[in-house]
């Protein structure tokens, strides 16, 4: 590795460190705005050289396993049932469970995230009403996104139509039913 790479690294992991950081303490949910947020606190261009959202997921599961081991692990273990008996509800949509609570970086102010595959915004939402689940359509980096409220966690659903559901995008995880039921048992 050339000293250029070697500094290009720890750039991205100062970066990283310090997104996982507003992530996990101040409850920025947009990984790209805590990416650009913290180049600028840096000192560093917005734009280049910013760590993908696996490093900074890494980021934050390595500062909660240094800050707060314990509480990481039953917050994960809550995070995850919630989010099973909310994929269950949800389970004509073929629910998948993204973000934090897939990939384990969480914090207090993670929210449960899934992608489900509907036709159309307004079948999911006829879904909703005829369930009266209470929810508010949000804006999510350019794209509709249903907030559900709950406890302990909120729900945030993304509608994925067609066939880009199916496939797994990113190296992410994407949590059906039966893998997170799977992961769960060998967690308990």
């Amino acid at each position: 590795m050339s000293a250029r790479d070697g500094r290009s690294s720890q750039i991205r992991a100062r970066i990283a460190d310090l997104a996982a950081h507003f992530i996990a303490e101040h409850g920025i949910h947009d990984y790209a705005l805590a990416k650009r947020k913290a180049a600028r606190q840096l000192g560093l261009p917005e734009g280049h050289n910013l760590p993908s959202n696996e490093e900074v997921d890494a980021a934050v599961i390595e500062r909660q396993s240094l800050y707060e081991p314990e509480e990481q692990v039953v917050l994960l273990a809550a995070l995850r049932a919630q989010a099973l008996a909310v994929m269950r509800v949800f389970e004509r949509f073929e629910p998948r469970l993204t973000g934090a609570a897939a990939s384990g970086a969480v914090s207090e102010h993670s929210l449960i995230e899934l992608e489900i595959h509907a036709e159309s915004s307004k079948e999911f939402e006829q879904y909703l009403l005829n369930e009266t689940i209470e929810f508010k359509i949000q804006d999510r980096a350019g794209h509709m996104a249903y907030l559900i409220y709950s406890e302990p966690a909120d729900v945030l659903v993304r509608l994925s139509p067609g066939e880009g559901h199916r496939g797994q995008s990113g190296a992410r995880p994407r949590l059906n039913v039966r893998q997170l039921e799977r992961l769960l048992r060998e967690d308990g």
